[in-house]
């Protein structure tokens, strides 16, 4: 029987829970807008926004109206049966949704880290944030209230706590709730101030002065950051649209500890101590000064490094306004995830070893061969993260579907006899089948 459930979900990849054509209409809307703020100064942070604005737009407005989104079954809500606003209830999630951001101002006031210049940018930002967060939620949640199919979710339940209703509720998927919010509060600040410093750079370095110039160097540095930048607004803009009514909400939370640790040791501040003392795989000593002397390989190899970008920022683009970290917010299976399961971390990885050619050292053999397996320890975290996201999302049948579908049909399906490259579908069908902790529904706890 385990056989045959496999064969079928091996016949076809499931459908995505985006859509690439809606997504590329988002990114063009992107890329006009950020000529527009480089070519006008409009300013890195105003320009951040802006951009992020340009982005989003036509994605929700698109899915809206063509794909309709918001009749999802996934959405939890139902636009058919009406019910009648609960006024209490409605009052006391917006009690649970105002104590959440608290919370969150308590995580932000408590870690110094958040209190240093680099995240002046953010708080600006977060002025704006909590002004449409506390007026637009009142009327959200009216809306929802009356369309949810199970009205008393996570919201609801913080409220029933603050109230003193403690024994009136179920506990629930209060944990994937505070997860997904600690997500969003951690990787919010660190994206929109890259975002920032990205459109910054692009502002003060127009691209065409470096054609003029004919600078190779320089063209490449703006093509580097130009692809980063599509990959911060794409986070950016998650982080921000977690919203039910869109479809675009948090399923599940990674709930292990082993997920978040090695998810959190590739961004700061944890990188910043780990890659100076640990995992100092750079010997200062970079590809473009090695081929510095040699134009045409220097083009080529270049060239090599942009395509590899181009593929982590292509990943990042079929997210549409779902990307999240750490998170479950619909099983992408179109874009490069139909020929890979992790092309982001793949590419990615691929690119640090031809930009900080570890392989060469002006020290000799030695220091060559340490800077390699440093390299090779940071792309271990990385493996252990897409295993851990893989776990993860197997809890969701949509995924074990996809990646079997990979196992057999994807573009490196000839890894896949080796047992810790495949995608072990068999352990999440037998779970399911028998009942055991872990593949499961995703739940109504949704944020």
């Amino acid at each position: 029987m385990i056989n045959s459930v496999k064969k079928i979900n091996a016949v076809k990849f499931p459908k995505s829970s985006t859509s690439g054509w809606i997504c590329f209409a988002g990114l063009i809307s992107f890329i006009i807008a950020l000529d527009s703020i480089c070519k006008n100064r409009v300013g890195n942070d105003l320009g951040a926004v802006l951009s992020g604005i340009a982005y989003l737009l036509p994605i929700v407005i698109l899915e809206w109206i063509v794909l309709k989104v918001y009749k999802k079954p996934s959405t939890g809500m139902n636009f058919i049966l009406k019910k009648k606003v609960n006024v209490e209830r409605v009052l006391i999630k917006l009690v649970g949704l105002y104590t959440t951001l608290g919370l969150v101002a308590l995580f932000y006031w408590l870690f110094p880290v958040y209190h240093t210049d680099y995240y002046n940018s953010y708080w600006v930002l977060t002025k704006y944030l909590l002004l449409i967060i506390v007026v637009g939620s009142i009327p959200y949640f009216f809306i929802l209230d009356r369309y949810l199919v199970e009205p008393e979710e996570s919201y609801w339940k913080v409220g029933m706590i603050i109230t003193g209703n403690w024994s009136k509720i179920n506990y629930s998927g209060l944990k994937n709730f505070f997860l997904g919010w600690l997500v969003k509060a951690f990787f919010l600040p660190l994206m929109f101030v890259g975002l920032s410093g990205n459109i910054s750079y692009l502002s003060v370095y127009p691209f065409r002065l470096f054609i003029e110039q004919h600078n190779n160097r320089m063209i490449f540095d703006y093509a580097f950051t130009y692809m980063y930048t599509i990959d911060l607004v794409v986070v950016f803009v998650g982080y921000i649209m977690t919203l039910r009514i869109f479809d675009s909400h948090i399923r599940t939370v990674e709930p292990s500890f082993i997920g978040w640790f090695v998810a959190l040791q590739c961004y700061q501040p944890f990188w910043g101590a780990l890659s100076g003392q640990y995992f100092a795989y750079e010997s200062g000593f970079y590809w473009w000064q090695w081929l510095a002397n040699y134009p045409f390989i220097f083009i080529v190899w270049g060239s090599m490094i942009l395509f590899l970008l181009t593929i982590y920022s292509w990943s990042s683009v079929f997210f549409g306004i779902r990307f999240s970290n750490l998170t479950n917010r619909g099983i992408l299976t179109n874009g490069p995830y139909r020929l890979m399961r992790h092309p982001a971390y793949i590419s990615k990885n691929l690119s640090w070893w031809l930009v900080s050619i570890p392989f060469i050292s002006q020290a000799g053999f030695f220091p060559a061969l340490q800077h390699c397996l440093l390299l090779l320890l940071v792309n271990f975290i990385y493996y252990l993260r897409a295993k851990t996201e893989e776990r993860h999302l197997s809890q969701d049948p949509v995924y074990v579907q996809y990646a079997t579908a990979i196992n057999e049909r994807g573009l490196f399906k000839f890894f896949s006899r080796y047992s810790f490259l495949r995608y072990n579908a068999d352990k999440y069908i037998k779970k399911k089948m028998t009942g055991e902790k872990g593949l499961t529904d995703t739940g109504n706890e949704l944020i």
